[in-house]
């Protein structure tokens, strides 16, 4: 394995945001998220006490239940073996 290079921050930055346009439906739905990132970035904890650790397991549930929903309206389903 190579190691990791740490790229500047706001290459970052410039990366994440073009990820955000294009995914983003429309301009509303940009800013809701942008300034969403900008109160995390100020510290905003939104009421989560143990920020860090509720933060992840709050975007990661909720990665999981919008690829259900993805499936489900594409016709998918999960099927688990036994």
């Amino acid at each position: 394995m190579t190691d990791a290079v740490r790229k500047p921050l706001s290459e970052v930055l410039d990366q994440a945001l073009e990820k955000l346009v294009m995914i983003s439906p429309n301009k509303k739905t940009f800013d809701e998220l942008t300034s969403v990132m900008f109160q995390l970035y100020c510290g905003n904890d939104f009421g989560m006490g143990n920020a860090s650790v509720q933060f992840l397991e709050k975007t990661e549930q909720c990665w999981k239940q919008g690829r259900k929903k993805i499936a489900l309206r594409k016709g998918l389903s999960i099927v688990h073996n036994a």
